[in-house]
């Protein structure tokens, strides 16, 4: 996984006429600038910090002042980082704890990736420490180039019962994410590696049912218990973010170890036909 780091950014000027320090997007910066913010007036003896992000990246700057960071990341590493310079910056990835001091006349500036959200944030430490290392992650190109090569796998193709497709159909599919509110799709994450997909289609929020849909296209994952903890957060979200009531699945029948650990999570089956078995879940 990342680990913490300085960031060190051109110093452009002359102390006779002062200097200017340029942050851009994936050049210095590691990722989309989606949000800014600054924080300043904190009185000296104040810790703040005290949490953890799940997705969230941030660049931080001392704009002024001097702003030490104590952190620690889910390898158990504890590092100090001492901001004392507006051209340095510290680069914090996902699932690093922080605890942050400050000078008198210090003023933060942090360049977050993506925008405010609280179910982001860790704040209880025990939680951190506890937090397991598979995440539900952005659907992005990357993983649709990857799902290309997972899907079209004769062994993947075959039990996941995916239908020939082209190129452009993939393309056409994923163009149309955005607009089709009955589709939600995911990255399956594993120790900051993209493992596969899973999400809900035909979101009925009339019936408050959906069907779910997934896979784990990295090979080497299989057998290795993941599933429990990939349900534990479809379950939550599809109660939390959709008010569903059910979920149901289709599964090839000589697919045992899915359907193993599909009755491990609580689905049931309610069909049953020599080519497919259908298995629902009272949420």
């Amino acid at each position: 996984m990342d680990k913490a780091k300085y960031i060190q950014f051109d110093k452009i000027g002359s102390s006779s006429l002062g200097f200017i320090t340029v942050a851009e997007n994936f050049k210095n910066i590691p990722f989309e600038v989606k949000r800014v913010y600054w924080t300043y007036y904190t009185p000296q003896d104040v810790i703040r910090g005290g949490h953890a992000h799940k997705n969230l990246e941030q660049i931080i700057i001392a704009v002024s002042g001097v702003i030490e960071f104590n952190t620690e990341d889910k390898q158990g590493n504890k590092q100090t980082f001492i901001l004392d310079n507006p051209s340095t910056g510290l680069y914090l990835p996902k699932l690093v704890w922080r605890d942050i001091k400050f000078s008198h006349n210090s003023v933060l500036l942090c360049l977050a990736s993506e925008f405010y959200i609280e179910d982001d944030y860790i704040r209880n430490y025990e939680d951190f420490l506890n937090l397991n290392n598979l995440q539900l992650v952005n659907y992005t190109k990357d993983i649709l180039e990857k799902s290309w090569n997972w899907l079209n796998d004769p062994e993947i193709k075959h039990l996941t019962s995916t239908p020939d497709f082209s190129k452009e159909d993939q393309q056409n599919w994923f163009s149309g994410l955005e607009k089709n509110d009955s589709y939600w799709v995911q990255g399956i994450q594993y120790d900051n590696k993209i493992i596969g997909v899973a999400g809900l289609k035909k979101i009925d929020p009339s019936k408050k049912t959906a069907e779910y849909f997934g896979y784990i296209g990295e090979k080497e994952y299989w057998g290795k218990g993941l599933s429990k903890d990939l349900f534990k957060l479809i379950f939550k979200i599809a109660k939390d973010q959709f008010a569903l009531e059910s979920l149901y699945l289709n599964v090839v029948p000589d697919n045992i170890r899915a359907v193993k650990s599909y009755e491990k999570a609580g689905f049931s089956i309610s069909d049953r036909t020599d080519s497919n078995i259908t298995m629902s879940l009272n949420l």
